[in-house]
């Protein structure tokens, strides 16, 4: 699995774990996930080495961190966190789980808005105990928000330039 289809498949199963629906089978599997077996070296022969075990079980892995966000979610849900904090929330996990190389917005699904983005890795609606918030995790672009600012509506992080709700994004490399 390449490394890109790895960052996506960690933000639907956090986007899904935010919502509040993740299968409750995912959660058994993350609970009894075993660790990735470390790379062992082994000598052959003088001069020559091969690893075993390298190869990461990348489903444990996804699955650990997919068990730290849903307690991460939990925690916030029983602390009964606010609006502003959700979404927040929502554009930090993003940011991070995303390796923290692409840009991240995280919009009202109800606010009008418009996109113009370029190499968007992740674009899902996510319905959680605040309402449905879309969640872009993309390269550079332009985003304008038509409707109301502040962070009960919006969220972003990255590399960017901003007037007023004109936000102009930039590669991070």
């Amino acid at each position: 699995m390449s490394m890109k289809s790895k960052r996506i498949a960690t933000l639907v199963v956090s986007s899904v774990v935010a919502a509040g629906i993740l299968l409750p089978s995912a959660a058994a599997h993350a609970a009894e996930a075993p660790a990735p077996r470390p790379a062992v070296a082994q000598h052959t022969a003088p001069g020559d080495m091969t690893i075993q075990g390298a190869k990461v079980d990348v489903a444990s892995a996804v699955l650990d961190i997919t068990q730290k966000i849903i307690n991460i979610v939990t925690d916030a849900i029983e602390r009964k966190q606010n609006r502003e904090g959700y979404v927040k929330s929502l554009m930090e996990g993003s940011f991070y789980q995303s390796g923290e190389r692409y840009n991240v917005m995280v919009i009202n699904n109800s606010v009008s808005h418009s996109t113009n983005l370029r190499g968007v890795v992740y674009d899902a609606k996510v319905s959680g105990i605040h309402g449905t918030y879309r969640v872009l995790v993309f390269e550079s672009g332009d985003f304008v928000n038509h409707g109301d600012g502040g962070w009960i509506n919006w969220a972003f992080r990255g590399w960017f330039d901003r007037n007023g709700g004109n936000v102009t994004f930039h590669r991070s490399w």
